[in-house]
């Protein structure tokens, strides 16, 4: 079978047939969180985040609403180098996304270039009118053995208003700038030929609302674990 034929199929599987190629689980599911899979069918590859074997009310209700948010996200930057491609929606509470064979960037040894890289496509994704919202912790940063980066899980995300919403464009700008601080603190821990004064003083933690939207990702995650643990 070709790589085509062999996506084509993978395109076609049900949930069970998914999870039953599966060769690894990078996240078994939890009370808020899902199995999060790569899937191996012939030459075909693809990642499986999915909520659909976990009973609860969390599962039925909040868990469609935040593959909602991360399918909306990759169809905005769909084509943009450094983002997963959005393969289909299983349903409400599965997606099967693009595999990228790369480490999550703490554990890796990026080169100077890939942090090159990496500020273009975050200022490329900020253009295209989203925020991630969720790097400040650098597990959402992948790069891989060719020092190219990689940006998943825009469950966080905020994407920019029309024009006129002038309040929530002031929010979209709060957590672009909460990326930029990320990029900053990766630079000041782990590449500091690469860091600026400004790198040192934009990666500490402020005051107010800043603090609050370089840490929005982190505090969303947080409330979802606190009511999905009592559900």
């Amino acid at each position: 079978m070709s790589a085509d034929t062999d996506m084509e199929a993978l395109m076609d599987m049900t949930r069970d047939q998914l999870h039953a190629a599966a060769t690894r689980y990078y996240k078994k599911r939890g009370p808020t969180e899902p199995d999060v899979a790569l899937i191996e069918y012939g030459a075909a590859r693809a990642v499986f985040k999915d909520y659909g074997r976990a009973p609860g009310w969390f599962n039925r209700l909040i868990a469609p609403v935040l593959l909602w948010r991360e399918a909306s996200a990759l169809a905005a930057l769909d084509d943009l180098a450094g983002v997963p491609r959005l393969y289909r929606r299983v349903d409400a509470r599965g997606l099967l996304i693009e595999h990228c064979p790369a480490t999550a960037w703490p554990q890796a040894r990026a080169g100077d270039i890939a942090y090159q890289r990496l500020d273009a496509l975050v200022t490329a994704m900020h253009e295209r009118g989203v925020a991630h919202g969720d790097l400040r912790g650098g597990g959402n940063i992948l790069v891989d053995d060719q020092d190219r980066p990689y940006l998943v899980d825009f469950v966080s995300r905020i994407r920019r208003g029309r024009p006129w919403n002038l309040p929530w464009n002031w929010i979209f700008g709060q957590l672009a700038a909460a990326d930029r601080s990320a990029l900053a603190k990766l630079r000041v821990r782990h590449a500091r030929h690469l860091a600026t004064a400004d790198d040192y003083e934009r990666h500490r933690p402020s005051t107010g609302f800043a603090r609050f939207a370089r840490s929005v990702g982190q505090r969303i995650r947080r409330g979802v674990r606190f009511f999905g643990a009592r559900s």
